[in-house]
């Protein structure tokens, strides 16, 4: 009889180590599954956080890029002044010669005009002062094109400098053009670094003597 007892008990054994080692199993399932949701999340996380990142870089870059624009418009205009008080001058040197000298009231003008450009140039130099300094070169003219004059100068060597439409030129004192500047004139000329190139806002050139 005690036989027959431990034989019909070993089936029972074996159902409840086998119940056993399928529950560890469905535990450690779900163990990894967890895991693995855990590690995707952490995945997409990152993958997100890159995202932004990258969002943040270019809109660094969209600053800088407005900037720069910036910069530039502030250089052009203050050379367009420039050139408008030299066109002013230059008007009223020919009302001097022609004995046209103006009446009251345009005299009373052009004060006006000096005052509003002074006023003007003021605030942009204000404006100006946070993105861009002038610089000022004097030397010999070894090339002269439309849009570009090299000036060799003392202790730099040839300069390049461009020129554009708002470039005030004046030549022997007068209103002159790009195409009319010689090789070998002495020149004076105040520039601006305009993404990484000298560019000219006023030219003072004196022909060589003949």
């Amino acid at each position: 009889m005690p036989k027959v007892w431990w034989a019909a008990g070993v089936p029972a054994l074996v159902l409840a180590c086998s119940s056993s080692s399928s529950e560890t199993k469905s535990d450690t399932a779900r163990a990894q599954t967890q895991a693995q949701s855990q590690f995707q999340r952490a995945a997409d996380a990152q993958k997100s956080a890159l995202e932004e990142q990258k969002k943040a870089e270019q809109a660094d870059q969209a600053v800088t890029d407005a900037q720069k624009k910036l910069a530039e418009a502030q250089a052009k205009a203050q050379a367009q002044h420039a050139k408008a008080e030299q066109a002013q001058q230059q008007a009223q040197q020919l009302s001097q010669q022609a004995q046209q000298q103006g009446t009251q009231s345009q005299s009373e003008a052009m004060q006006s005009q000096q005052r509003e450009t002074q006023t003007a140039q003021q605030l942009q130099q204000q404006n100006q002062q946070a993105f861009t300094q002038a610089k000022n070169i004097e030397g010999k003219v070894t090339a002269a094109t439309s849009d570009e004059l090299t000036v060799l100068s003392p202790g730099e060597g040839d300069v390049r400098l461009k020129l554009n439409d708002s470039t005030a030129i004046t030549i022997d004192g007068q209103q002159g053009s790009a195409n009319q500047i010689q090789p070998g004139a002495d020149v004076r000329a105040s520039y601006q670094l305009i993404g990484g190139t000298p560019t000219a806002i006023r030219v003072r050139v004196t022909k060589a003597k003949q």
